[in-house]
């Protein structure tokens, strides 16, 4: 019988057995030390953004239940799917054998879901408010980039639309209710259509503001 570990991640409280445990512990060292900032308070933002999406994917491959555990598989899923903050796999030797195996699971955001497949029809898009290049709510630089625009001619047609008929006002305060706002790095990596790896995640973490 496998020993069970239990492991706050992400803020959330998880089981894990044994050999999960010890994988999951070694992803963490390995992205550390590949971890390219320039301060400590940095490093740990990244990290914290690494462990809420896991946890994430946890939920999604326990199917929310508190009571089953995290196995090995599983651990070796999510490490494949997110590897390396340099968009890397693991070095040969430091991944377990089941390492990168498996299809990602979608992430789940909070609110309707808007999608969108883009240019290409092969990256599912989710419609965010953007809270980075906001000038109110965020919900034209959400739109612009949902829809591969510039913000510029998405606030152009909302103030026609107000000076015109009036309306636009009434549209922008319903997508300001309706549209969640990006606020985690996943979020803010599938309102641009990008895979929520470790790599594009790190492109949005707080501590490029």
């Amino acid at each position: 019988m496998k020993k069970v570990i239990n492991a706050s991640i992400g803020g959330r409280s998880f089981a894990l057995d044994e050999d999960a445990y010890n994988r999951l512990s070694a992803y963490f060292d390995h992205f550390k030390s590949r971890l390219n900032r320039d301060t400590q308070s940095a490093k740990d933002e990244v990290m914290s953004d690494l462990e809420s999406r896991i946890a994430e994917l946890f939920d999604e491959g326990i199917g929310g239940a508190a009571y089953r555990v995290v196995d090995l598989a599983l651990v070796s899923k999510v490490v494949g799917q997110l590897g390396m903050p340099d968009g890397s796999a693991e070095m040969p030797g430091q991944a377990g054998p089941d390492a990168g195996s498996g299809a990602g699971q979608e992430s789940k955001a909070a609110g309707p879901d808007f999608s969108y497949n883009g240019e290409t029809g092969q990256v599912k898009k989710r419609l965010f408010r953007d809270p980075d290049n906001k000038a109110v709510g965020g919900v034209c630089s959400g739109l612009a980039s949902f829809l591969n625009i510039d913000t510029t001619i998405v606030r152009i047609i909302l103030l026609l639309a107000l000076l015109l008929w009036g309306s636009g006002l009434l549209v922008y305060l319903v997508l300001w209710i309706v549209v969640p706002l990006a606020k985690t790095p996943a979020q803010k990596c599938e309102m641009r259509g990008l895979e929520p790896t470790a790599e594009n995640m790190a492109k949005f973490s707080d501590y490029r503001k």
